[in-house]
């Protein structure tokens, strides 16, 4: 019939009422009044009784096909100086903080028992929008922040796509900065494009289920031109209706998306875990991602060698050895009342030389180039005040320093300036915001874990299912931690303990390049060699130059996720960090 726009009202009404912009559409049927105003506004020259009409007919599950470029904002505020917006997803047209409050819980009774999720922002919300809205065979097509792939707070959603959805179509751009792995022109940061069909309720259980795919293309730089784009996305379904994508599981290389003589990116079938990240998004080399995967599975492929078997190791999840330690909040923040919500006062830099709760709490890279790093803080009592008593701080401060450990693991690890993905301490210290700790089930073993997720294994399989929404980044959250997968060091005999802990012993005072030239950092080599020859047992031929870790370090450094397209190095002269500008690779 032509179409027909409408500007939702937002905010505080002239009737009192609350109204959240298109979110109200969560609703089957939208309050006549909302709709009115919005009628009046703009109706692509509709009159409103037209557009009330037009409304009524157009409830849930009616839609051929929705398209989406919602916003992204996260409800909760971490952007300094800007302490009078409590709830940014819902700040716009200058909102009153108790207006923003009223639309928040509006938006919560709109999305009871839904998969959305506060933490991942007001673009969950609007995907749960398009699910109630598209029909049983119906298309939804929407541009999502990348951490809709893996971030922790998306696997409700990620979990109802695999359950509702099929005909999966999962768009990234490798690209070497967060604007480059866009498709917006103003978002900053990296994003997908998420294409899909509305499964019919009989294929939405059992089996079909289990064994469901998508395909994963992953561009190597943002498409320039509608044309372009559009013979990409015919191309790629040629391949797909033709059953050409090659699956990541199977043997072989990937098929590369090209119009003419030129390569625009790889296309990938893959599996759809029952849980946890999609982690093929963003990924540029096929074989790479192949060998991500098999590892995870425990299997070990010997890349750059075809004929070869691969081997054998025993991966698990992180959960399966061991327990994290707080959120940072618990540990030091207030609650908005003022009164304590975690026990000790953070003190940085440290003032004793021999604090009684030593800290590991923020980054500074050039000081965590080795594999033992001091604590950086400390952690005063604090006093009670707001209603929480003195005995009720010790109790928090007792159960927060039984979370002490040696070992800590890098929550936000920056690839292009970063050397460690888990810091051991001398000795037991609380692990604050940059690294909560982990505490494995058997202490001991605590040196093979860090040798492991240091080694290009343990980058490999960080980066497989880290959060890169951020170029040159590869996150997680404090419990995402544990969905990590790693060696399980259980397995290890008391003798592969003992050896794990000589190598460490002996790899202790060495410094370690950032991530992104790791295929030039010879401690990082010694390091592969001692874990998987001399502690592992696995053939010394993995190690040797040229082989398969080699190849599998240079890989990772020309990930554009890695390296983030940094134009300088560092190298170590002396004692102190040097940069300087590195050759046109990047």
């Amino acid at each position: 019939d032509g179409e027909c726009l409408l500007a939702m009202p937002y905010g505080k009404q002239d009737d009192g009422s609350i109204a959240v912009g298109s979110l109200d559409l969560l609703a089957e049927h939208v309050q006549r009044s909302l709709m009115d105003t919005a009628a009046a506004v703009t109706a692509g020259g509709r009159a409103p009784e037209e557009v009330r009409d037009l409304v009524s007919r157009m409830g849930h599950a009616k839609f051929d096909l929705v398209i989406m470029n919602p916003p992204f904002t996260r409800p909760t505020n971490h952007e300094a100086g800007h302490a009078d917006v409590p709830i940014p997803s819902y700040a716009a047209f200058e909102t009153t903080p108790d207006e923003q409050s009223a639309m928040s819980d509006r938006v919560k009774v709109l999305t009871k028992d839904a998969p959305s999720h506060g933490n991942a922002g007001e673009a969950s919300e609007f995907v749960e929008l398009a699910h109630r809205k598209v029909r049983e065979d119906g298309s939804i097509a929407m541009v999502l922040p990348l951490s809709a792939m893996s971030g922790s707070s998306w696997d409700a959603v990620r979990v109802r796509w695999r359950e509702r959805y099929d005909d999966i179509i999962v768009v990234t751009v490798a690209g070497p900065g967060s604007y480059d792995s866009s498709f917006s022109a103003d978002t900053g940061m990296a994003e997908c494009l998420f294409v899909a069909k509305r499964a019919p309720s009989d294929a939405c259980r059992g089996s079909l289920v289990s064994h469901r795919r998508a395909t994963f293309v992953i561009l190597d730089k943002q498409v320039q031109s509608a044309a372009a784009a559009e013979l990409l996305a015919a191309e790629t379904t040629r391949l797909r209706d033709a059953n050409l994508i090659r699956r990541l599981e199977d043997a072989g290389g990937v098929i590369h998306l090209r119009l003419g003589e030129d390569s625009f990116g790889v296309a990938i079938d893959a599996p759809l875990p029952s849980s946890g990240p999609w982690p093929l998004a963003g990924i540029s080399d096929g074989d790479l991602a192949k060998a991500a995967y098999h590892l995870e599975q425990g299997r070990l492929l010997q890349v750059g060698q075809p004929s070869a078997p691969h081997l054998d190791l025993s991966i698990t999840r992180l959960a399966r050895l061991a327990d994290r330690g707080p959120v940072d909040r618990d540990i030091t923040e207030q609650t908005r009342d003022g009164s304590p919500r975690g026990p000790f006062e953070l003190i940085k830099p440290a003032v004793s030389p021999a604090p009684t709760y030593p800290m590991l709490w923020a980054h500074d890279a050039k000081r965590e180039r080795s594999l033992v790093v001091n604590p950086d803080s400390e952690g005063h009592l604090k006093s009670a005040s707001g209603g929480v008593t003195q005995d009720e701080l010790l109790e928090k401060a007792t159960r927060i320093w039984g979370t002490a450990t040696r070992a800590h693991y890098n929550r936000d690890l920056r690839f292009n300036s970063q050397s460690l993905i888990v810091a051991m301490t001398e000795r037991p210290c609380i692990g604050g915001r940059a690294w909560p700790s982990v505490i494995l089930e058997q202490r001991e073993r605590e040196y093979a874990f860090a040798l492991w997720c240091n080694s290009t294994l343990g980058l490999l399989l960080h980066c497989w299912v880290a959060n890169k929404t951020q170029s040159g980044r590869g996150t997680t959250t404090v419990t995402g931690i544990l969905n990590i997968p790693t060696l399980d060091v259980r397995t290890l005999t008391d003798e592969q303990v003992a050896s794990a802990k000589a190598a460490f012993e002996a790899l202790r005072e060495r410094r370690f390049l950032p991530f992104d030239q790791i295929d030039e950092d010879p401690a990082r080599a010694e390091l592969d060699r001692r874990l998987l020859v001399d502690v592992l047992g696995l053939p010394a031929t993995l190690c040797e130059p040229d082989g398969p870790i080699d190849l599998l370090r240079r890989k990772l450094a020309h990930e554009p996720q890695i390296h983030g397209g940094k134009k300088t190095r560092v190298v170590f002269y002396g004692p102190e960090d040097e940069g300087q500008d590195r050759r046109s690779d990047r």
